[in-house]
Parts: structure tokens; C-alpha cells; sequence
């Protein structure tokens, strides 16, 4: 854990800094609220750490010695996305899995994906898509539809794989 008084926000809400957008996509798909701003200055990302309650994820470790922050952030250590993966189970105890409960969020935007019926979703994706898939999400904001199209086998595989290797301990 973290060398700090404070313990990530219950239920965690993340911030992603700009090194971090891979990662913030990740945590989105499995259901994380985490913010990332492609383009934002230190004094607007440690605002919006504050005023929303979440958790800093970084890789500027300068950023994370101000005071204001109150250690309210992991430097996160490795340039892999595994291994960065495997850092935030160990330290803030993340869940490497999909939960259905915790739900879904839009990889682009963050929003709560919702459900949406095949008969509506037919115009919104390809022919085959429509025909080979059943069950969809939308995202309420930017409208993206999602399926668990065969990326989302890798998606699982490459979890499971950071799990294993976080199990069985550094190397």
C-alpha cells in the first residue's frame, strides 16, 4: 500500500495522467471511473483530483510530490500496461477481472455503458456484427456500441496473465 494516511476513494474514482491513457482505457473497461485528459496542466489535474474525490495515478513523480495532493496517488513504476496493472493490484488492491456488478464504462469517454436491445442496435453495426452477437452496450454519451467481439478473448487472457504473474510473486 501506498506510504500515506489516506486510502484510495471507496468506490475508487481514478485520474489518469497524461502518460497513463493506455492504462485509463483499461481500468474503464473494467469498470473503473477514471478520468484522463489528453491535454491538461498539473494545476487543472490536481483541481480535478481534489474537487471529484479520486485517486491520481501517475508517472511524473515530481507531480506527485505536491503537498496539495495530499498523497493521494500511486507513482505508477512500469512502462508495460501489465505491469502496470499488476502494481495497481497490489498496492490499491484492484480487482484484474470484468465484474459485472461493478459494470462497464466507455473506454473514450468513461460513461456508464447501458444495455441496448439487438432490434436497435442493427443499424448501428456491421451486418455480420448483427448477426453473430446478441448482446450489446451502448455508451449514453458518445453513442459507441460494444460487443464482446473476439478482442475481448485476449482482453480476458491478457487479465488472467497479469494476475498469474502477480500470484507468482516478482521474479
Amino acid at each position: 500500500m501506498p506510504d500515506s494516511p489516506f486510502q484510495p476513494p471507496s468506490p475508487l474514482a481514478f485520474f489518469a495522467d497524461a502518460m497513463l491513457g493506455r492504462l485509463a482505457r483499461w481500468l474503464r473497461i473494467l469498470g473503473y471511473d477514471t478520468a484522463y485528459e489528453k491535454v491538461i496542466t498539473d494545476e487543472e489535474l490536481i483541481d480535478r483530483v481534489l474537487r471529484e474525490n479520486r485517486w491520481l495515478l501517475t508517472r511524473d513523480g515530481h507531480l506527485a510530490r505536491r503537498k496539495v495532493l495530499r498523497a493521494r496517488h500511486t507513482v505508477i513504476a512500469s512502462d508495460d500496461l501489465e505491469g502496470q496493472l499488476r502494481q495497481l493490484h497490489r498496492d490499491l488492491i484492484i480487482e484484474l477481472e470484468v465484474n459485472h456488478q461493478r459494470g462497464y464504462r466507455c473506454a473514450d469517454c468513461n460513461a456508464v455503458l447501458t444495455s441496448i436491445s439487438h432490434d436497435e442496435v442493427i443499424p448501428l453495426v456491421p451486418p455480420f456484427v448483427a448477426q453473430q452477437y446478441r448482446e450489446f452496450l451502448q455508451c449514453p454519451r458518445c453513442h459507441r456500441v460494444f460487443w464482446p467481439g473476439t478482442h475481448w478473448q485476449d482482453l480476458l487472457g491478457r487479465l488472467a496473465a497479469a494476475r498469474e504473474e502477480d500470484a507468482a510473486g516478482p521474479r
